[in-house]
């Protein structure tokens, strides 16, 4: 992850900036998909004093942006405050997807209209539930397709492409797409 620091009314020596990149190091060691983290450091001059120096963080993941902002009388203080909103924040980015009720009416396919649920199947060797769904994948363009998924939380989407093909588009966990073109024989 990469750190820039900006500052605005106010000097920063090389001892400091080398501590403020070291304290948030360790959010990028949390979250490896992190790419960047551009902190803004300004002091601006108020009349009180515990608003004194503001620090902004924004750290872009693949996907979404975290952004924070702390006040405070002192440097430090303020950026010893923004580590921790940064560290929360993280921590319920990564566990934001384990507390959720997957079979709520909310997380339905939005994109598939044909569905039709059957019964889960339990094979005779190996015990293991299997739950079969059938559909009919809808045409569209690659680029359809693309705004179609970034648009939803799924990891991928089967579509009819702009060939007659079937394709499967699947969404990688450091970004980007990868396409599956699927061939009858």
């Amino acid at each position: 992850m990469e750190i820039i620091i900006t500052t605005k009314n106010l000097t920063l020596d090389e001892k400091t900036r080398a501590q403020i990149v070291r304290k948030f190091d360790k959010v990028g060691r949390h979250l490896p998909q992190a790419r960047e983290l551009r902190l803004e450091l300004i002091e601006e001059a108020t009349k009180a004093a515990k608003d004194r120096f503001v620090v902004r963080g924004i750290l872009e993941v693949l996907g979404p942006v975290m952004t924070a902002e702390c006040r405070a009388a002192s440097l430090i203080t303020a950026i010893d405050q923004l580590e921790g909103v940064l560290d929360r924040q993280v921590h319920d980015f990564k566990t934001k997807n384990t507390d959720f009720d997957r079979e709520s009416q909310r997380f339905g396919a939005a994109t598939y209209t044909e569905t039709e649920p059957l019964p889960p199947i339990i094979s005779e060797e190996s015990e293991v539930s299997i739950e079969v769904e059938h559909f009919t994948p809808k045409p569209m363009s690659l680029p359809d397709a693309i705004a179609n998924l970034s648009e939803t939380k799924d990891d991928f989407l089967l579509f009819r492409s702009s060939k007659g093909g079937v394709s499967l588009l699947h969404r990688q966990e450091l970004g980007g797409f990868k396409l599956i073109e699927i061939e009858a024989v």
